[in-house]
């Protein structure tokens, strides 16, 4: 169990495995050393490749010693195979740890002009990145596009977390821990499939009500939370359906993607999938209300404000609480609640409420309105509430919430069998 709620399968034979382990240039490269001894320990075979920028901060001898392989960063050799070929034939998982903003932008572009991005650009074995770098870099556009990129393509990512970083500023972009890195790694070279055989819905996104053409009620929601459950149930061996509102992330391969605009809409194809599902996660931040009327052109300014009456939208999450006819036996319902609050306490308060209010098997509480939690951002400070107690999983990203929630999905699953 890692810090703050969040496991990660560790039950994983890897003695003999092999491990390329991808250092770019940051300071938090002290703590691969860490990554690099305990995989050694456990028995892999690690192999570092190294930029010239991380020498300025660990010495190659240093990854030597405690690997007993030479470390490599020579895009050119002497040898019948290139450096990045003999690096990654027969890889069982690329670690890139730490992941800088360049080193992420870099993998994204596809780009191979040093050993480390064209060893990265040959393997052919799952890849977790441990993103390190400064609260602005991560808050960045570009950087969330480019970890939206990776994401597509099925990297695993591993933090960061919010914390002490250089010249003594604190925030979101501290690399995660050693530990959490070795147990991300120990997960993906197990391929945990314990959602195999399984079918799951998820939504993600917003609604949008149309009041015109062009105008409607919707809110801030971005779809990240939603996509990233969809990833991590499908990385454990999933069937996954996902149903979106409107969004601008990249369509994730292997997951059949069903977009919608109205909360009606997303109700049609949700009940159209819950009869098979074993897993509903109803992610979306769905609008509460929409319009009794909306109009066929669009609406002029030069006559005034409009009238415009509001009637509630459907409470999918309720309707699917209180018909279990409409679901599969034994299926696990999920729901998020996105809240304004003033701390941790009043979020596990109401995760309780709705918990019993919506007749759900969990409900993830998320503060929304700050600079690192909720809608448009990587991370999420959150609780997750079952009928046994409320977990406070921390601010963690988003890709760190999913997978703690997926753990106790299986959970549930594994009772109920």
């Amino acid at each position: 169990m890692g810090p703050q709620g969040v496991r990660h399968s560790s039950d994983v034979e890897v003695g003999g495995k092999k491990i390329v382990l991808a250092v770019s240039g940051g300071i938090a490269a002290y703590k691969s050393v860490h990554v690099a001894r305990s995989m050694t320990q456990l028995g892999a075979d690690v192999r570092v490749v190294m930029t010239r920028s991380a020498e300025r901060f660990v010495g190659d001898q240093t990854f030597a010693g405690v690997t007993g392989n030479a470390v490599a960063k020579d895009l050119f050799g002497d040898g019948p195979d290139a450096p990045h070929v003999e690096l990654a034939r027969g890889a069982d998982l690329a670690l890139v740890a730490p992941a800088t903003a360049n080193s992420i932008a870099r993998m994204a572009a596809g780009l191979a002009d040093d050993l480390l991005a064209a060893t990265l650009l040959t393997v052919q074995c799952p890849i977790v990145i441990a993103p390190a770098m400064h609260a602005e870099m991560w808050a960045h556009p570009a950087t969330a596009a480019n970890l939206a990129t990776l994401a597509g393509r099925g990297v695993i990512q591993v933090g960061p977390n919010s914390g002490p970083l250089m010249s003594g500023d604190t925030g979101m972009g501290r690399m995660a821990e050693p530990h959490e890195i070795v147990a991300a790694a120990l997960d993906a070279i197990g391929h945990a499939q314990d959602l195999s055989g399984r079918r799951v819905v998820v939504t993600a996104g917003g609604t949008q009500e149309p009041i015109d053409p062009v105008r409607f009620i919707g809110n801030r929601s971005s779809g990240l939370m939603g996509f990233a459950i969809a990833h991590e149930a499908a990385r454990r061996g999933a069937k996954v359906t996902l149903v979106t509102g409107p969004n601008t992330l990249i369509q994730p391969p292997g997951i059949e993607v069903v977009d919608v605009h109205t909360a009606d809409e997303m109700r049609d194809a949700v009940l159209n999938g819950a009869a098979d599902a074993d897993v509903i996660v109803k992610a979306a931040a769905v609008a509460d209300f929409k319009p009794v009327d909306h109009a066929d052109k669009k609406l002029k300014k030069a006559e005034g404000p409009p009238e415009i009456t509001l009637e509630p939208t459907p409470d999918i999450l309720a309707e699917l609480g209180a018909h279990p006819e409409l679901r599969k036996p034994g299926s696990v319902l999920v729901g998020f609640a996105a809240e304004t609050v003033e701390d941790v306490d009043q979020l596990k308060a109401l995760a309780r409420h709705k918990l019993e209010a919506k007749g759900a098997d969990m409900i993830v509480a998320n503060e929304v309105g700050t600079h690192d939690s909720g809608f448009g951002v990587r991370t999420n400070r959150a609780v997750i509430a079952t009928a046994d107690g409320v977990v406070d999983v921390g601010l963690v990203s988003k890709e760190a919430l999913a997978a703690a929630l997926v753990d106790r999905v299986v959970a549930f699953l594994a009772l109920r069998a």
